[in-house]
């Protein structure tokens, strides 16, 4: 560093003695330029000698001599041009003031001279530093060791920012051309560089240019463009990186920190979800928010985005330490003004359960805790009866005995026509919710979603990980479908059915087409940079115990009655009995202490008339086998 500044110490004189050659060879030329006709001009001298009075503390009030003649931007010679201009005003007064020999106002066509002095003074001052910077632009990419081609798709304000970052600071990267589908740009030369054509020719760019990256700085590039983009390049195995959304890019600018792997989410078949933020800010501004199931994906999630709506006091309720423990430490580092509490409780119980409503009294709840996955589940269904379904009896009995204002119960898609016991145990758990909001005057909702992209144990997780240790990816059957989102779009939505509230209702984001597992499995292995079925195999297992080849969102008596609201379904309220409903969890607990998996399967398809769990020999697969790499939860 302190070399650096010497050199910089070392360069100044020289720049400012080459600027003052520069600066009496443009007086000296625009001197001759305007009197040329004249036989014998006066003589040059005391102009010059006036420029050069001039000249030189503009040149130092404008911090000419401050400017890196290698890094000169557009800013800099404007800074330049105004320096020339005011330059040449000044010594056009000054000679109108001073006496000979420094009168030039007898000459033909004076003024002239002043207008070509500046001019001149801009060229060539200017004209060095480009040149300067030319050559040091040159000499970095001679000394790079190797450059890696590759192409920009989108010669917009973002593709152009990036090239221009990527010229000036990125010495082992060279741009070979754009692609982009406006054409009017085609066969034309941006910053240098071409625009070789359409997107639809971008595989031929890609071999003609011998291009090893390809970059794609269109934010709002349609998924299906994108996934055809992919999938067109597969076989060259060119790896491909995005300029991701503006909200994500630092500053909202273009910027090559920024730049990563395609990820799943950029292929979803749809817009990305915006909610009304401020009306979520709104409800939980200075209130005391519970988060039961706080550690896990959504519910880590949610106590992100309630901490910055602004609650006083968050409660982060889990029955794993490490989990609850780990989003408490992320928290910690930027609370602010938000009181954080982990607490270590079971929402299965009761009387711990009571002990921090009745102290703490929170204002919103978000139960988020439960079982989620199915084949568990199905092995299982005891566990998924004490925790999915007494656990959300507790809470939402708690949350009407302590006046809560807002509670939402995270619901899963599964909870339709179920055919698992772990949807058949959300939709009971929806009951629960509709039933308790009947017979109080809290706000109490459900919300029900598809698979979410990034939760632990999705399918996204599995097959990554199969493809990362080369595995087989394995799906269960090439026909299912299923609904996908993201885990902020997730919980944005739980937000908004909390601001919106309801006596029971169901919301249901309207999460576009579903998405084939099968397809999935092929966009994850592109997205690694292999071909499906060449480097990574995929192998279809069977559909498993409790699955749907399609999940469904509404249930027959909702569909009729839902209602769309901005980018979600509100299904109306059922009449149910809470006594009833109550003498049946008493029954499945009774069962579930038993681990009467009979009486279980029979009080639940009692209690849902459309639960159609079957017991096939599938089912009796052990946990160990179920749990080996290849199988996969959709």
């Amino acid at each position: 560093m302190a070399e650096s500044f010497l050199d910089s110490r070392r360069r100044t004189p020289i720049k400012i003695s080459l600027d003052f050659v520069l600066i009496c060879t443009a007086a000296l030329w625009a001197w001759y330029v305007s009197f040329s006709q004249v036989s014998f001009p006066a003589d040059p001298l005391p102009f010059i000698l006036v420029v050069m009075c001039v000249r030189l503390p503009v040149h130092i009030i404008f911090d000419l001599h401050k400017v890196s003649w290698r890094n000169i931007s557009r800013y800099d010679a404007t800074r330049l041009a105004a320096a020339s201009i005011t330059g040449s005003v000044i010594t056009a007064v000054l000679f109108r003031i001073l006496p000979d020999p420094f009168n030039i106002y007898d000459l033909a066509r004076p003024y002239l001279l002043f207008f070509t002095e500046s001019a001149f003074n801009f060229l060539l001052l200017s004209s060095v530093r480009m040149a300067a910077r030319a050559i040091a632009s040159s000499s970095k990419q001679a000394g790079a060791n190797k450059q890696r081609q590759i192409v920009i798709v989108g010669a917009g304000a973002a593709g152009m920012a990036l090239a221009y970052q990527i010229q000036e600071t990125m010495n082992g990267y060279k741009i070979t051309g754009f692609v982009d589908d406006d054409p009017q740009k085609k066969n034309y030369s941006m910053r240098g560089i071409p625009v070789l054509g359409p997107t639809t020719e971008l595989v031929d760019i890609v071999r003609r240019t011998d291009a090893e990256e390809i970059i794609i700085a269109i934010p709002s590039l349609a998924p299906e463009r994108l996934r055809s983009m992919m999938t067109a390049c597969e076989v060259s195995r060119i790896p491909i990186r995005i300029l991701p959304p503006l909200k994500e890019l630092i500053g909202g600018k273009a910027d090559f920190a920024a730049l990563r792997e395609l990820r799943m989410e950029d292929l979803l078949p749809r817009a990305e979800v915006k909610l009304d933020k401020e009306a979520i800010t709104g409800y939980l501004h200075g209130r005391t928010v519970l988060v039961t199931g706080g550690g896990g994906s959504i519910g880590s999630e949610l106590c992100r985005q309630a901490m910055a709506a602004g609650a006083s006091q968050l409660l982060i309720l889990g029955r794993g330490e490490n989990s609850v423990f780990e989003i408490h430490q992320e928290l910690g580092e930027h609370a602010g003004a938000c009181d954080l509490l982990p607490v270590i409780c079971d929402v299965q119980d009761y009387a711990a359960l009571e002990n921090v409503f009745s102290k703490h009294k929170p204002d919103v709840v978000f139960h988020a805790a439960a079982h989620k996955h199915v084949p568990l589940m199905e092995h299982y269904p005891y566990e998924a009866i004490k925790n999915n379904i007494i656990g959300t009896r507790n809470v939402a009995a708690l949350a009407v005995k302590y006046n809560i204002k807002r509670f939402v119960l995270v619901s899963t898609d599964k909870a339709v026509r179920p055919s698992s016991v772990m949807g058949a145990t959300k939709r009971m758990a929806e009951k629960i919710v509709k039933a308790h909001a009947a017979v109080s005057d809290a706000n109490m909702v459900s919300v029900r979603f598809g698979n979410v992209l990034g939760s632990r144990g999705s399918v996204v997780g599995i097959m990554t990980r199969q493809i990362r240790k080369r595995l087989p990816v394995t799906v269960t059957d090439p026909e299912m479908v299923r609904y996908f989102m993201t885990i902020p779009e997730a919980v944005q939505l739980i937000l908004q059915a909390g601001a919106i509230g309801g006596r029971g209702e169901v919301f249901v984001m309207d999460m576009g087409h579903p998405v084939r597992i099968l397809d999935l499995a092929h966009d994850l292995i592109r997205l690694s940079g292999l071909v499906p079925n060449q480097d990574i195999p995929i192998r279809i297992t069977g559909q498993r115990p409790g699955e749907k080849i399609r999940e469904e969102l509404f249930t027959v008596a909702e569909e009729d009655g839902a209602v769309k609201r901005g980018h979600f379904y509100i299904a109306p309220p059922e009449n149910i009995d809470l006594q009833e409903l109550t003498a049946t969890g008493e029954k499945l607990q009774e069962a579930a202490h038993r681990q009467d998996v009979g009486t279980i399967t029979a009080i639940l398809k009692e209690a849902i008339p459309s639960f159609t769990r079957t017991d096939t020999a599938k089912a009796k697969v052990s946990v160990k086998e179920e749990h080996k790499e290849e199988p996969i939860n959709a």
